[in-house]
């Protein structure tokens, strides 16, 4: 099977999971690792199976991805997974269906089967903590509790994880 792993990564977490994932699949597959901007809407067409992966941005996929999503073009047969960075230690299962929606909706659209998303906490540029802090309204201590909670993901349990999730995938 041809397997293509592809991210769009702006800190590293993404891109980190993005590798595990792709070594994995390379175990019994072809497969290949591309950051999001290096592939081309036609290219996903050559591949059975896309791993697509983004950081969560204020609750949604990253812009580039949806974008990709949308003019992605395929061929019959295909299956899709997403892997998606943040970083909140864990999040609900109905928030969790809101975000991974626009690849649900493009899979529907362009005929490919849906096969789940892996979710994974990451550290949080520290550019953007004072925004974050004041955006979920914490404290100074609630803000470095959720400092110490994420700081060192994705680790290698993390990188454990999305690997027998792929294993899974594509038993």
């Amino acid at each position: 099977m041809k397997v293509l792993v592809t991210y769009f990564s702006q800190t590293g977490n993404t891109e980190k999971i993005a590798r595990a994932i792709c070594e994995e699949a390379a175990r019994a597959n072809e497969a290949e690792l591309k950051k999001l901007e290096d592939v081309s809407p036609g290219d996903a067409a050559m591949y059975d199976f896309i791993l697509i992966g983004s950081p969560l941005h204020a609750g949604n996929l990253a812009g580039p991805v949806k974008d990709f999503l949308d003019s992605i073009q395929t061929s019959s047969g295909q299956k899709m997974a997403g892997f998606i960075t943040h970083f909140g230690p864990a999040y609900p299962e109905q928030a969790m269906d809101g975000f991974t929606e626009p690849i649900k909706a493009a899979c529907k659209k362009k005929g490919i089967e849906y096969k789940g998303c892996f979710d994974c906490q990451g550290a949080l540029t520290e550019s953007l903590h004072e925004m974050v802090k004041k955006k979920q309204n914490l404290n100074d201590e609630q803000w470095a509790d959720m400092v110490k909670q994420m700081t060192g993901h994705p680790n290698e349990e993390d990188e454990g994880k999305a690997k027998a999730f792929v294993k899974e995938l594509l038993a």
